[in-house]
């Protein structure tokens, strides 16, 4: 697993994690006419899901228990993905 360096602030913190995933914001993923960002979130999502799956199988039991906690992280992350964007559908002009 990566180890995030600690320090600098919040900020600094947070612009590391946005580096790290290169994960774009969730509002560049839903404004657009074209669900193929959106989509290809998802696969992602789910790659790092079972990656983390894996490391809750097989790591040590300290890796195991972020690893877990990490993974309903992103559970909870694709299930947010999937009420906006079953939301920005219904808004949708038709």
């Amino acid at each position: 697993m990566t180890t995030l360096r600690s320090g600098g602030g919040a900020e600094a913190q947070t612009a590391d994690l946005a580096g790290l995933f290169n994960y774009p914001s969730l509002g560049r993923l839903l404004e657009g006419g074209d669900p193929r960002a959106l989509e290809e979130m998802r696969a992602r999502l789910a790659r790092t899901n079972q990656e983390l799956e894996r490391v809750v199988r097989q790591g040590t039991r300290e890796d195991a228990d972020r690893a877990a906690r990490a993974a309903r992280a992103v559970t909870l992350t694709l299930a947010l993905l999937d009420t906006l964007d079953g939301m920005r559908r219904e808004g949708a002009p038709r």
